[in-house]
């Protein structure tokens, strides 16, 4: 199953960045910066509000693509009921996949720049994501494995960066990391309750 196989991939490239961090910040020529990140509940539900009605109840899922520019790429996978797939696309060379197992759980993408990939993954009910990319070369993956899980990844205006989270019941409810948007040339890394950046 298309769903299974990302959601195995993404927790893959989750943990094997974690090790290249814990790794690379042991030796004596790199070393990791390790950030403990509050979020605000109100910040994320804002967020939620004006899509609740679209995740709400035991209707049909809804997939929306929309691209506009040039070989840009994007695929959509949804297991269950009431969940909404979003992704919206712009400049060129860009790719995004979304894989929901689950019901009333919502992913939604805008992106944009040159070169830049994205991978969103949620496993479980009642689920949100909303995250923003632009600039050139990045990679991004979020990964939800839970129930009531809710958050936000803002990479926007970055280049050559790399940002993995990964989100369960141990991270809280709520996932806004600050201080993605800008990266040049990063390595970020976010499990429960940490965040960590090293230069690549």
């Amino acid at each position: 199953m298309m769903i299974g196989r990302a959601v195995k991939v993404a927790k893959a490239l989750a943990t094997g960045a974690a090790l290249l961090v814990l790794s690379a910040g042991s030796g004596s020529a790199q070393q990791f910066e390790t950030l403990t990140f509050e979020t605000n509940q109100a910040d994320v539900n804002a967020l939620i509000e004006p899509i609740r009605p679209l995740i709400a109840g035991n209707a049909q899922s809804t997939t929306s693509i929309t691209q506009i520019g040039e070989m840009n790429q994007a695929n959509s996978g949804i297991v269950g009921r009431g969940s909404l797939s979003v992704i919206q696309q712009s400049g060129s060379n860009n790719r995004a996949v979304q894989s929901i197992e689950g019901n009333n759980s919502a992913l939604l993408l805008v992106q944009g720049g040159t070169n830049n990939n994205v991978l969103q993954a949620s496993r479980g009910d009642r689920n949100f994501q909303l995250v923003g990319v632009s600039g050139n070369n990045n990679d991004v993956a979020y990964i939800q494995a839970g129930n009531d899980l809710a958050g936000a990844l803002d990479v926007r205006d970055s280049q050559n960066s790399t940002v993995l989270a990964l989100q369960t019941a141990q991270s809280g409810r709520y996932l806004m990391p600050s201080g993605l948007r800008g990266l040049e040339n990063k390595i970020v890394v976010v499990v429960p309750g940490r965040m960590y950046v090293l230069n690549k």
